[in-house]
């Protein structure tokens, strides 16, 4: 093993060791301080709402190792995804931004090539050129990987794979968000958030009355801890919570918000038009509950069907 390789294995490793730590770290203080958790699990009292919060603790835990864990949509690099993309390659005159001018031959060339490789299974084979092709569409190469890319795939260099609708690559979870991952991390900020709230209102109401600031700061001191670690992390959460809310009821990625006028498909299109916005409840629907992979050159042939041919 790569010494780079070691070196993210343990920092993945780290960095959600950490996490957990703190997410159960917090609560257990809670519980040796006469608190509400305290008197809910320890005295028994409201048994039932003790209950509750050791729920939300687990599915916010399990939120996020369900983001870790889910291929975002990696695309394998096969001998045959690569053969398409040299045929393409030794046809075709690549422009200054890595994009190909497809023709009809090169075209059935891919077709002939790709196929009959499609895994939809835990990776996305590179079936870069489907049946919508058309003759004078642009199509993105990486690379890195040395493929041509579906539509909104980018290639992330922390994992060194191509990632279909690439969001970013989180370091707070040390893994890519991308098609089959986002639902996941958005529910993850929202049961995180849930969490942090209703323990920020039991620290709040455990803090105990003294009359110096020494006693004060001597009795509520891990109290004090707490609230600032929740306070922080609450304004992060909320934070990123609000803002992959608005991508996923217009119907964009971080990476599209963020670098519109580099990336290939947009840059021509006017400022404040989204070709991928199908109206809010169709993309409420595509984002939380569509389990399949879409293909995104259809949505954008749709919309925008005057953008010169660039997909």
């Amino acid at each position: 093993m790569c010494q780079c390789s070691k070196y993210k294995c343990g920092a993945t490793l780290f960095v959600r060791t950490f996490h957990t730590f703190v997410v159960i770290g917090v609560p257990a203080t809670l519980l040796f301080k006469e608190s509400i958790l305290h008197h809910s699990l320890i005295d028994g009292e409201h048994v039932a709402m003790g209950v509750i919060y050791i729920l939300m603790v687990l599915w916010s835990l399990a939120m996020y190792f369900l983001t870790c864990f889910t291929n975002p949509g990696y695309i394998t690099v096969t001998k045959y995804n690569k053969a398409s993309m040299l045929q393409l390659q030794t046809k075709q005159t690549v422009n200054s931004d890595d994009d190909f001018d497809i023709n009809d031959e090169s075209v059935e060339a891919a077709r002939n090539n790709n196929d009959d490789n499609v895994d939809d299974g835990n990776e996305e084979v590179g079936h870069m050129l489907s049946t919508e092709c058309k003759p004078g569409m642009k199509y993105r190469v990486c690379d890195y990987c040395e493929i041509m890319q579906p539509m909104r795939t980018k290639h992330c260099e922390d994992c060194n794979k191509c990632v279909r609708k690439f969001d970013h690559h989180c370091p707070w979870l040390e893994a890519c968000i991308g098609e089959r991952n986002h639902r996941f991390f958005w529910l993850f900020l929202l049961s995180t958030f849930a969490l942090i709230a209703s323990t920020f209102y039991i620290t709040w109401n455990a803090f105990q009355f003294r009359m110096s600031w020494s006693d004060w700061l001597e009795t509520n001191a891990i109290l004090f801890i707490d609230v600032v670690i929740l306070f922080i992390g609450g304004m992060v959460v909320l934070g990123l919570l609000g803002f992959h809310s608005y991508l996923m009821f217009k119907g964009l990625t971080t990476w599209e918000a963020a670098s519109r006028e580099r990336i290939t498909y947009l840059k021509y299109l006017d400022e404040d038009y989204n070709p991928f916005n199908e109206g809010l409840c169709r993309n409420l629907y595509q984002f939380l509950f569509a389990c399949h992979l879409r293909k995104w050159e259809k949505v954008y042939a749709r919309k925008a069907k005057g953008a010169n041919g660039i997909v």
